[in-house]
């Protein structure tokens, strides 16, 4: 008699933990839901920013770190050395080729994916941006 007494017992305990726990997990997951976080710096960055780097999926930190450049919406040297290292970085990840038994379609895409980012980041930030992509049209539209 003692012996299904104490498994029901043990039975609604391990229940009660469990739905504690679930409880628990769910506050937690509602108030992580609510945090806003803060993305690229200051809290008063400018939310077209913000829209890019969701539409683009990438910020503009990655994509330079991508593409090693550091300040190419400021200068126009830094966006000559993007197109350089974007032509380098594409052709060197291609599919097969004699002689070169490695390509990755998903380091182009990046790749490709972070020129975008910038380019866009380029045409929002200014005339100064679309300018210097004037300047550079056959280079700005090679794959």
């Amino acid at each position: 008699m003692a012996a299904p007494r104490l498994i029901a017992q043990v039975v609604i305990i391990g229940s009660q933990i469990v739905g504690k726990a679930f409880v628990s997990a769910w506050r937690q997951a509602a108030r992580n839901a609510r945090a806003t976080p803060v993305e690229g710096g200051s809290a008063g960055a400018a939310r077209g920013g913000d829209a890019l780097s969701r539409n683009h999926r990438m910020t503009l930190d990655e994509a330079q770190q991508i593409l090693n450049v550091k300040n190419v919406v400021k200068e126009e040297s830094e966006l000559q050395q993007m197109l350089k290292n974007f032509d380098h970085l594409f052709a060197a990840n291609a599919p097969l080729k004699e002689g070169k038994p490695h390509s990755s379609h998903y380091l182009q895409s990046k790749i490709v994916r972070a020129k975008e980012r910038i380019e866009a980041e380029m045409f929002t930030g200014g005339k100064k941006g679309a300018e210097a992509m004037a300047e550079a049209p056959e280079a700005a539209t090679k794959p």
